[in-house]
Order: structure tokens, then C-alpha cells, then sequence
């Protein structure tokens, strides 16, 4: 029997429900024994019993750390106290240790300044390294601390494969200096045979929008509500209902505000959060949803694209987006939803009215094409085997 190549995967924080698609990413390769390790852990989120999770003895102390305010002296001190106790250096020698202890094979760390963080467990190792960057760590990263400009470029020589999830990834990665020959796309996915396809009634003129994504400003939810004010003076019979954390309060309260002043509250519901668990059951009471994803003013932005236009899809919602980044691929234009250029509140308001004077066949036609697609492309099982073939190629 072949021997199971061991992968340590690194994390800041192991891990938030807006990072569910690593979780399903690496639990697709049974070929691999699993060791995990973070920073800091959400307590129950994504357990499973064939990982093997390394317990730092410093429990929460990395949360901890995050939440003190420098602003407030007595919490600076203990952030300076905290630093001056090595604590980054135990966490790693720990680390380390629990690698050696293993026997790992492979070191894959996930977003790139953790890649940065957790480098030289690898070159200690003498183990491969592979590191995969995900959204904001492509170009608001470097845009905010430029330092991981040559950070990046080291970074890229010590590794052995870099990971993204799509054609924009891979040509920013190659315009950093990137060697092409370890730039790898992995596409992230859903498991497609575990969502339940959902035939939705779709009478014309009529439609129950929804987006789903945490209050930052790259999902464009200020677009969503404003293209959705506008088809309204045309398409009296609709609701929004937004779904999401708040990630950053600035964003929230600018929507809360339109709403306001447009008077929209029995238009547009805000639901602060719901159990990952309930998602694709949650997502058969709408009819199309909604995510006009864009880059941001610090140069934030999906990366790839949002894996909530898959999960849609799937269920048998189409989509309304942007053509930004990767979007393109997971939603094809006129077939399995409607694209609209970033920030382009009159295409997507045109997009929200053909949606909205839809009948039931047309609907069921973009509805059947999308469950579809993801079948086709984004099977998290299929995409899965290719992470193993780089596993696989770095152990040769």
C-alpha cells in the first residue's frame, strides 16, 4: 500500500466561515494525512477527525494580542510584554517541533504574509514549500505595506509552487516576477453532490434578490442597493435581503444610510449572519443573487472569485456580478447569470429589471445552465486532485 504523503497546512486563524472553500479544498484529498496548524482557532469551526491539529500551549493568546487597543496604555504594555516574550518565536518553534515529530512531507501555507510568517519552518525542514494565495494578499498587501514586494520575490525562490485560483491570479502573480514554471491554478469548488438542485416558481415580473457576503467594500454591496433603487422606479414588485458580517462598520453603516434615505426599509432586509450549515436551504427562498464584486481605493479584491457565486449556482440560483477578476469563469455571461462591468450601477440595474420580467422558462434555462457549470468545473473533488498532483510533484 503506497504511503500517504504528509501535508502540514498552515493558518493564521483556523477558520473563519467566509474561509470555508480551504476547508472543503484540502478534506478532497484522502490521499494526504492532514496536519494542521494556526495562530489561533475558532472554537468547533470545521472539525474533522482525520486531521491531526497541533494544541500551542499559548491557547488564546494570539486573539488576544489582535483585540488590545495600542490606544489605551495599559493594553499597549501588554502588547509590547506579549512581543517581548518571544511569542511569534514559540509558536513557531512549537511548530516546528510538531513537524519534526510527524515526519511531514509538505509545508502549505495559505494567504501569502502567512507564507512570509511561517518560511523558514520550511527551510529548517529542508521540506517543500507551497503557499497559496487567495484575494487580498495579491495586490492590497503589497499596496498597504509595500515592504512584501521583496518579500514576495523571496518568497517565490524558496518556494517550490505557488497556488491561485485562476487566470487573473496567475498573470499577477507572473507580473510580480513569479516564476511561471511554479505558478499553479487550483480552482476552489463546492460539493456539488451534496447541494441539493432547487426548482424555483419564477413568475414575470417579479424577483427576491439576495447577497450574501460580509460589509466589505470590494462585494459592492453600495452598488447592489443603489442598482437596486434604481430598477425600482420600474419593477415596484421586489425585495433585497442582504446577508453578512460586519467586517468593516464604515461599510455597513453607508448601506443602513441609503436605505434610510431612500426610505427602503420595506424593500431591503439586513441579516446580520446565518449557520453555514442552513446556507443552501437558505438560499432556496430567493431567486437570484447578487454580487457586484470590484476593486477598492487601497486596491482590495477577490482574487479569484467569490466561491457564494458557486454555492448559488448550484442550488439552481442565477447570478448577477461583475466582470472582475475571475468572475467571468464561475458565471458565464448570459447563460448562467448576468455580468455587469465593475461599478456600473446602470448595468446592473438593467440586469436586476431582465431578471425581474423573466418568466419561468427563461429563468429555468439559466437555472439548469448553472447547476450545470459547477458540475462541469468547480466539483471540489475533481479540482482536489489537482492539488495532490503538486503534492505529488514536490515529493518526487
Amino acid at each position: 500500500m503506497k504511503e500517504k504523503i504528509k501535508v502540514l497546512h498552515l493558518f493564521n486563524t483556523y477558520l473563519p466561515n467566509t474561509e470555508n472553500w480551504a476547508y472543503h479544498l484540502i478534506a478532497n484529498t484522502p490521499e494526504v494525512e492532514i496536519f494542521v496548524a494556526a495562530k489561533d482557532y475558532i472554537d468547533g469551526s470545521f472539525p474533522n477527525d482525520g486531521f491531526t491539529f497541533y494544541q500551542h500551549p499559548f491557547g488564546k493568546l494570539e486573539s488576544h494580542y489582535i483585540q488590545l487597543n495600542k490606544a489605551n496604555p495599559i493594553q499597549l504594555l501588554q502588547k509590547i510584554y506579549i512581543r517581548l516574550f518571544k511569542y511569534p518565536k514559540f509558536l513557531l518553534d512549537g511548530i516546528l517541533s510538531f513537524a519534526q515529530i510527524n515526519e511531514v512531507n509538505i509545508i502549505h501555507v495559505h494567504f501569502a504574509n502567512m507564507g512570509w510568517f511561517y518560511r523558514k519552518i520550511a527551510l529548517k525542514l529542508d521540506k517543500p514549500l507551497i503557499i497559496s494565495f487567495y484575494g487580498w494578499d495579491y495586490e492590497q498587501l503589497p499596496f498597504l505595506s509595500p515592504k512584501y514586494k521583496k518579500r514576495f520575490k523571496k518568497l517565490f525562490a524558496q518556494a517550490d509552487a505557488i497556488i491561485c485560483e485562476g487566470p487573473h491570479g496567475a498573470h499577477t502573480l507572473a507580473s510580480y516576477g513569479c516564476p511561471k514554471e511554479k505558478i499553479h491554478i487550483v480552482r476552489l469548488g463546492v460539493q456539488v453532490n451534496r447541494i441539493k438542485f432547487t426548482r424555483r416558481t419564477k413568475k414575470n415580473k417579479e424577483l427576491k434578490l439576495l447577497q450574501l457576503a460580509s460589509f466589505t467594500p470590494k462585494k459592492g454591496h453600495i452598488y447592489t442597493v443603489k442598482a437596486f433603487y434604481q430598477a425600482l422606479r420600474d419593477c415596484p414588485n421586489m425585495s433585497l435581503t442582504l446577508v453578512g458580517g460586519i467586517s468593516e462598520i464604515q461599510t455597513r453603516q453607508a448601506i443602513t444610510n441609503f436605505i434610510q434615505t431612500h426610505q427602503l426599509q420595506n424593500k431591503i432586509t439586513i441579516i446580520d449572519a446565518i449557520d453555514y450549515a442552513l446556507l443552501h436551504s437558505f438560499l432556496a427562498d430567493y431567486q437570484v443573487f447578487i454580487q457586484p464584486s470590484c476593486y477598492t481605493d487601497d486596491m482590495d479584491c477577490e482574487g479569484g472569485a467569490p466561491i457564494a457565486l458557486l454555492d448559488a449556482q448550484a442550488t439552481g440560483m442565477p447570478v448577477i456580478a461583475t466582470t472582475h477578476c475571475d468572475i467571468p469563469m464561475e458565471v458565464l455571461d448570459g447563460q448562467t447569470g448576468l455580468l455587469a462591468p465593475e461599478k456600473d450601477i446602470g448595468t446592473l440595474s438593467e440586469n436586476i429589471k431582465r431578471f425581474y420580467e423573466m418568466g419561468q422558462a427563461q429563468y429555468d434555462a439559466f437555472a439548469q445552465a448553472g447547476r450545470e457549470h459547477v458540475e462541469r468545473e468547480f466539483d471540489i473533488r475533481k479540482n482536489a486532485q489537482k492539488l495532490l498532483k503538486i503534492y505529488e510533484s514536490s515529493t518526487s
